[in-house]
């Protein structure tokens, strides 16, 4: 299969392992071109040259940011995804229950099975409208992106999130929500509202035993009340497997789904800044064709 490597030089360890990544792929597999693109813009252009010329599968190295701007470009079309974690929190990857060691990685890459998965669509009121594969989140998630340094990342890793949490939270306002779904809504105060798409909401951590990437559906909850012991508490419950029954969280499996809330406050979609609510969430079903594990499901 004619195959396409493209890998953000500015995520986490991109620069660093991509000549390498880049030999042990052209061993493996008819890698016919590869490139490191230095934005969104030139990820998108290079994908859409690659399918017009027939290629039949694209591995992508970057964190979820940039993965989320190549399903924009693959989703709907027959080309497989291949996923090199390269970023930060790799959470995406994580839900693949894929290797991250490049000696068996690549190998799956080559030759392992696809899944479908459902990719996220987020419409602004304009009209804007943009894809996620694993959440849309408001609140204090977003001080925390602003608050955190390329510096930090590469020194801290994870943790650069944990240190910067409590500053996050004491400039996130209590937040008033409105939730509008097919046949329901709701409305709550918090400092942290969450929309899921994928199996995890971090690298690694579920929100409940029955998150999915493949199940058509998105999770919406809020992760507490706006006080941090409230956070802190449904924190804990989320990474035990709990959140699902917690009345606190105001959980929901929906297909669709309208947000709005006061103050107003920008949303992160994969760890970017986006834009502003109202916002209108949708999934759409089995949309990405994906490598990943053969315990995912194969199409």
């Amino acid at each position: 299969m004619p195959t396409l490597l493209l890998v953000n030089p500015g995520s986490r360890r991109g620069e660093k392992l991509y000549h390498d990544l880049r030999h042990r792929l052209e061993r493996s597999l008819n890698l016919v071109d590869a490139s490191l693109t230095e934005s969104a813009f030139a990820m998108a252009a290079r994908l859409k040259d690659g399918l017009m010329a027939g290629i039949g599968r694209v591995v992508v190295g970057g964190g979820d940011g940039t993965l989320s701007h190549a399903a924009k470009v693959l989703s709907g079309t027959p080309a497989v995804l291949g996923v090199l974690p390269l970023g930060t929190g790799n959470t995406f990857f994580h839900g693949l229950g894929l290797p991250s060691a490049p000696d068996d990685l690549v190998p799956i890459l080559a030759s392992g099975p696809v899944a479908r998965y459902d990719v996220g669509l987020a419409q602004a009121a304009d009209g804007r409208e943009t894809v996620f594969l694993n959440s849309l989140t408001m609140g204090f998630s977003e001080r925390l992106v602003e608050l955190l340094t390329r510096e930090s990342k590469d020194r801290l890793g994870r943790l650069a999130w944990v240190a910067d949490f409590r500053r996050a939270l004491r400039k996130t306002p209590t937040l008033t929500v409105q939730l509008t779904w097919p046949g329901g809504h709701d409305q709550y105060e918090t400092r942290q509202l969450v929309v899921v798409n994928g199996r995890t909401v971090a690298a690694g951590i579920r929100a409940t035993p029955a998150s999915s990437g493949q199940d058509g559906l998105l999770e919406v909850f809020r992760l507490g009340g706006p006080s941090f012991f409230s956070i802190a508490r449904l924190g804990i419950k989320m990474l035990t497997g709990g959140l699902l029954s917690d009345r606190e969280a105001h959980h929901r499996f929906v297909s669709e789904v309208e947000l709005d809330v006061t103050p107003t406050l920008p949303v992160n979609i994969d760890g970017e800044i986006w834009l502003t609510p109202p916002i209108r969430c949708r999934v759409l079903p089995g949309a990405l064709r994906v490598i990943a594990s053969s315990a995912a499901g194969q199409s």
